[in-house]
């Protein structure tokens, strides 16, 4: 039996655990329960201000998880202003004006002179030629600033308050396409979290920012020194000329080094709105009781007009693209073909193709080039990277055993990708291309199945789909795509995509191997860079 047939199963099986229909439950005008036995009995419900929630009732445990996704990442940052989607991470940890304040109507007044005094010295730090004893002491007065500030604060109350809950897995994070906020809690604290997180989003306060900034700066610099963080924002600074998926998610330094509290508090109005968030609550809880906790607690969240989101289309790419980036470490190579996003159902063949190559030691990369030929020590690949809000790249990631090289494993990987764009010339061929298609499936449908066990990560997809692609079902209609893809699919989104003029390849180096360097078909070259 197919693994897609047994889901229905699964979940009818499972049906004691999902129970916002017993008898005698009654969800509010508006809440719609999933009928579909195909799908978790999922609660959807809309506040009047826009806050979507998706609820799940599961019975396992008594904990609760849950997740707050907003439709607002790196990608959203202004020119001249990036990172301020991931500082404004860090900063929603720093509390509100009852949380890690003493008082804060007395608190704002010195949170105005610090700002004062920061853009003050940001202002002499961005001249071409600053006046070095006026920048001293200019900070020198934010130090003061800040200083005075601190006495007002409660350090950590935040974090206190929620250790104190019995929180688990509190985390946030920061990508190209979303800002998320997530923690799991014993059932019976599920008030406790509306009134914080309520409070957070509707009452932030952005105290300790140049700190914080600070921090940010640090992680950057740190950055620079990981080669593997390296290539990537090499990749993507090169494949991306226009979109705005070329800026790294942490920012860039110059840009961190002039950003003010006063821009990441315009940020945080813009984008942080009930209309621009999906709330996904999945555990031991009763959905008509979450829907009338939202309303009590976060329906006075105003909601606001969005900014529009039309940003430059990256034209397509007309000429290879290969970087050579020169660090004291181990070789190895990023490759990346632009994909057409996931308005084109495309995207499906290159995700089926992205498992063939490289899920699993039965993948191609695995049994032809790390197992068989001995080529690399790792080959994977992804369909849709930094993002998926637009269209992104399909990426390749690759080391070489030594004693080969770079460009013997760039040679044996497009060898392995070049095969996939011809259609099965036999029946042997096609009924392996066959087999590896309806394992990709299974794979696929099973992991399926092991995400409803976990509540956190359940949260989490079913938050990120709605807000991010648009239907909490996504992963479900994934499913169904790949099921519809024959195999002279595969050969034709492999020849359309995976040509020489929409690629870009970065190659990690150690600085003394400059002389060995080669591009396909010529001699060796003398120096890297960009060719």
């Amino acid at each position: 039996m197919k693994i897609s047939a047994l889901i229905p199963i699964i979940l009818l099986c499972c049906a004691p655990l999902y129970s916002q229909e017993q008898k005698g439950t009654v969800l509010p005008p508006g809440a719609a329960v999933e009928k579909d036995p195909k799908f978790p009995p999922v609660v959807s419900y809309t506040l009047k201000n826009g806050l979507r929630l998706l609820i799940l009732e599961k019975k396992f445990v008594p904990t609760v998880s849950f997740t707050m996704i907003f439709k607002v990442g790196n990608v959203d940052g202004q020119p001249g202003k990036t990172g301020l989607a991931h500082l404004f991470e860090h900063m929603a940890f720093k509390g509100t004006k009852t949380i890690n304040s003493t008082g804060y109507e007395k608190e704002k007044f010195s949170l105005e002179k610090v700002e004062t005094a920061a853009k003050e010295m940001i202002a002499e730090e961005s001249k071409a030629t600053p006046d070095l004893p006026k920048l001293e002491a200019l900070r020198k007065n934010l130090a003061e600033a800040e200083k005075e500030a601190d006495t007002m604060i409660v350090k950590d109350e935040y974090w206190k308050l929620y250790n104190e809950l019995g929180e688990s897995g509190m985390n946030a994070m920061t990508s190209t396409d979303y800002t998320g906020y997530v923690v799991s809690l014993p059932a019976n604290r599920l008030e406790a979290w509306m009134i914080i997180e309520s409070d957070r989003f509707k009452n932030a306060v952005l105290r300790e920012f140049y700190r914080e900034r600070s921090v940010v700066m640090e992680e950057r610099r740190m950055g620079e020194s990981d080669p593997n963080r390296l290539m990537w924002e090499t990749l993507f600074t090169n494949a991306f000329m226009a979109h705005p998926y070329h800026n790294p998610t942490i920012g860039w330094m110059d840009d961190l080094k002039r950003l003010t509290r006063t821009d990441a508090d315009q940020f945080f109005k813009t984008f942080y709105a009930p209309n621009n968030a999906t709330l996904a609550v999945v555990g031991d809880v009763k959905p008509e009781e979450v829907i009338k906790m939202a309303e009590k607690y976060f329906a006075s969240w105003e909601n606001r007009p969005l900014p529009e989101r039309n940003y430059t289309k990256e034209p397509p790419q007309k000429s290879e693209k290969r970087i050579n980036v020169f660090f004291k470490a181990k070789p190895s190579l990023r490759m990346g073909f632009h994909n057409p996003g996931y308005e084109n159902p495309d995207i499906y063949g290159l995700l089926m193709l992205s498992e063939i190559l490289s899920n699993g030691k039965t993948s191609r990369f695995y049994r032809n080039l790390v197992e068989g030929k001995q080529l690399a020590l790792y080959a994977n690949s992804g369909h849709s990277t930094p993002g998926d809000r637009y269209p992104s790249l399909f990426v390749i990631l690759a080391a070489p055993k030594a004693p080969h090289t770079v460009e013997e494993l760039e040679d044996a990987i497009m060898e392995e990708i070049n095969k996939l764009k011809t259609p099965p010339q036999n029946k042997e061929e096609l009924d392996k291309l066959k087999w590896e298609m309806e394992k990709v499936i299974n794979n696929y449908e099973a992991s399926l199945v092991r995400q409803l066990e976990s509540n956190a990560g359940l949260g989490m997809s079913l938050a990120n789909n709605q807000q991010i692609l648009g239907d909490w079902k996504f992963d479900w209609k994934v499913s169904e795509e790949l099921r519809k893809l024959k195999p002279e699919d595969i050969s034709r989104v492999a020849a359309q995509y995976f040509t020489r003029d929409n690629k870009t390849i970065v190659f990690l180096r150690e600085p003394d191997a400059t002389a060995e360097i080669t591009t396909p078909g010529t001699a060796p070259q003398g120096n890297g860079g960009v060719k």
